[in-house]
């Protein structure tokens, strides 16, 4: 194939990828002009390039007719392991050597499972998948691992002076990856592999070896792609692969690379990548703008899956055509006509941009809410006290949260926060799923946006880092008092199971399940056990009676609560204490599945919701003796209130503590009508 074919060929091959990315990057910049705000483009920067390693790696992969769900996984575990190994003293620059080397490591796993053992690609990374996940848990013991903010790691690998300078990296690592691909043999090997398996055997090639040497490859890259995340994101949530491997995937497919193998696209893999980034941020913006209430998450998804099949449904149409293609005279003209057109795309992102930004339409006054949820009936709740406050001041609200407020989602609710500073909101009204914020919320401290935080609000350590740089936006805390909540759920089972302990001829026990390791959940376990102990050893008749037993258990999967719940019960618990709605939710489900070894306990809870209501109103055994409600709806309206005289340049309250409220089932009617009890 001449010069003249390669350019052609080139083109053609990402003409339609970067045609769609022009289109998209317009339209999200002419509907919100504040979507190519320098903070918006250096965190989409920073969200692209660990993604675009993985998918550079997962390209060498595909290329040989493979596949690797494990790069999620390996690239998180990567980083847990090499995060926690810094807490205990290993010097930093150490753990970029390791990230490397654990993810080489397992891709020669991987190699080894596929090409020499022939275990189908999709079982065997499933396999390797499952147990990363399972043991980077095990070692690390935590549910996340923070890495130091604002030092040399994140200067070199993410953010230099405002510089998103992991792009550079990436590209240095795309040129590397395309000279392996087209100028060696391992990469001319690897998609002769890719083509026809066999034929390349028979004449003569070591297929086992090169297969090997993909997967080695891209375990490789999945172990850089961890650096990259590592000092972008700073908090690393065990539970945050999930979904990394799709995306990768994706990314791969909708460059270019055949799913079937044997073709393979390096810069098509970075604009598919990108492609996804732009549908997430843009969205991000988009939605609000448009007063649509679906949640970004769910349609990125929607609109990845579609991208993905019409990528696939192009690539064997392109197939189909590739005879054609070869024995077709090349003309100069055409070449310089096809040129033409790339160029003329570009040039009209640029004329487009500069007119979005030009011509914008006049600031609204908005107030942003970032919550830790978006669906739930909690965050419903504090959406209506929120829309109330705007509503009395003239403000338009945008409340946004990631689908499910679980920790793995702290990317996502990071993007929710940065799409609201680049939009130039007001204020803000902010509660964090973790840590890893503060870099952001400086951000909106040099745009002069006030930040309130409220719920569970900015975790402490994030807080810290804040007041000691200076440069702390936030104005007041809107805080559930979780300790006194936890404490009037004490005061309430005490008094009911007191006579029990005087009766009981050894200790009486009281089990706690501690739904996570959140501020949050420490908090509503402190104040019961500290406020219990305190009663019991206040009475006479139960002094050094009473012992309890904290289970904590992060995971909301594998039945942890209803195993925490069995281990208490062997202990002898007569009564436990759970934290949150999810694991009243499970250990009810248990309940009514005919389980009848819990009737003798007696439980009280915390949060609210249709199953708590539904055991109340049941009133057999066991016993739900009541719980405690939080008033999310006043938590919505006044950190929203709070953010609005802020943003007016009024006097705000530094500090608002609402209490919890104790429900059960003679009063949950009058508190559903009060928005402080909910279904849902």
């Amino acid at each position: 194939m001449n010069q003249k074919q390669n350019v052609l060929k080139f083109i053609q091959q990402n003409i339609v990828i970067f045609t769609t990315l022009v289109v998209l990057f317009l339209f999200f910049t002419i509907t919100n002009a504040n979507f190519v705000d320098r903070y918006n483009i250096l965190s989409m920067m920073q969200s692209f390039v660990p993604y675009a390693f993985l998918a550079l790696g997962t390209t060498f992969v595909v290329a040989t007719g493979g596949i690797d769900l494990s790069v999620g996984a390996v690239c998180i575990a990567s980083a847990l392991i090499a995060g926690r190994l810094h807490e205990f003293g290993m010097p930093l620059f150490l753990t970029i050597p390791l990230m490397i080397i654990f993810g080489g490591l397992i891709g020669a796993l991987n190699g080894f499972l596929v090409a020499k053992l022939k275990v189908p690609a999709f079982i065997a990374t499933l396999g390797t998948m499952m147990a990363i996940r399972g043991i980077s848990a095990i070692i690390v013991q935590i549910p996340n691992v923070i890495f130091p903010a604002n030092t040399w790691f994140n200067h070199t690998f993410s953010n230099l002076n405002g510089f998103p300078i992991g792009v550079v990296w990436l590209f240095g690592f795309a040129v590397l990856a395309m000279m392996i691909m087209y100028k060696t043999k391992i990469g001319r090997y690897i998609l002769s592999i890719g083509s026809n398996e066999e034929a390349t055997r028979l004449s003569g090639i070591n297929t086992i070896k090169y297969k090997f040497i993909a997967y080695i490859i891209c375990g490789i890259f999945t172990g850089v792609a961890a650096i990259f995340y590592a000092s972008s994101f700073a908090t690393i949530v065990a539970a945050s692969g999930n979904g990394m491997e799709l995306e990768a995937i994706a990314g791969t497919y909708i460059g270019g690379t055949a799913a079937a193998g044997g073709s393979a696209s390096i810069f098509g893999t970075l604009l598919g990548s990108f492609l996804l980034v732009v549908i997430r941020v843009g969205l991000n913006f988009l939605l609000p703008k448009m007063n649509i209430s679906l949640n970004s998450t769910y349609v990125t998804y929607v609109l990845t899956g579609v991208i993905v099949i019409l990528s696939i449904l192009f690539d064997v149409a392109k197939k189909k055509r590739i005879e054609h293609f070869k024995s077709v005279k090349i003309s100069k003209k055409r070449v310089i006509i096809t040129s033409s057109i790339s160029g003329a795309l570009i040039l009209s992102m640029i004329i487009g941009t500069i007119f979005a930004v030009t011509f914008q339409n006049a600031k609204e006054k908005v107030i942003a809410v970032i919550a830790k949820g978006e669906t739930h009936a909690f965050w419903k709740n504090v959406q209506a006290g929120a829309t109330k406050a705007c509503e009395e001041s003239g403000y338009k609200l945008t409340f946004r949260g990631p689908a499910e407020e679980t920790p793995a989602n702290l990317p996502i609710q990071r993007n929710l926060l940065q799409t609201a500073i680049s939009n130039k909101v007001d204020g803000i009204a902010l509660s964090c799923i973790g840590e890893g914020f503060a870099d952001l919320l400086t951000q909106a401290k040099e745009a002069n946006i006030p930040v309130v935080q409220f719920d569970s609000g900015v975790w402490p350590k994030d807080y810290q880092t804040l007041e000691d740089s200076g440069l702390n936006p936030i104005v007041s805390a809107v805080l559930n008092d979780n300790y006194g909540g936890g404490a009037l759920a004490a005061e309430h089972l005490f008094e009911y199971v007191k006579e029990d302990i005087i009766s009981s001829t050894d200790s009486y026990i009281v089990g706690v399940i501690q739904h996570d390791e959140t501020v949050s959940a420490y908090e509503r376990t402190q104040g019961f056990v500290d406020k219990f102990l305190e009663l019991a050893e206040g009475d006479v008749h139960t002094k050094g009676r009473v012992e309890v037993e904290i289970q904590v258990k992060p995971d909301v999967n594998n039945n942890n609560y209803k195993n925490a719940l069995d281990f208490l019960r062997e202990k002898g618990a007569s009564s436990i204490f759970m934290t949150a709605e999810p694991v009243i939710t499970q250990i009810y489900d248990a309940i009514q599945s005919g389980l009848s070894q819990y009737n003798d306990m007696i439980f009280v809870g915390y949060d609210a919701g249709d199953r708590q209501i539904s055991w109340m109103e049941e009133n057999g055994k066991p016993l739900l003796l009541g719980s405690i409600a939080q008033d999310s709806y006043k938590l919505g309206y006044y950190a929203v209130v709070q953010a609005i005289r802020a943003s007016q340049q009024k006097p705000v309250e530094k500090n608002i503590t609402t209490p919890g409220v104790w429900w059960d089932v003679n009063n949950y009617q009058k508190l559903i009508e009060d928005k402080i009890v909910y279904h849902g």
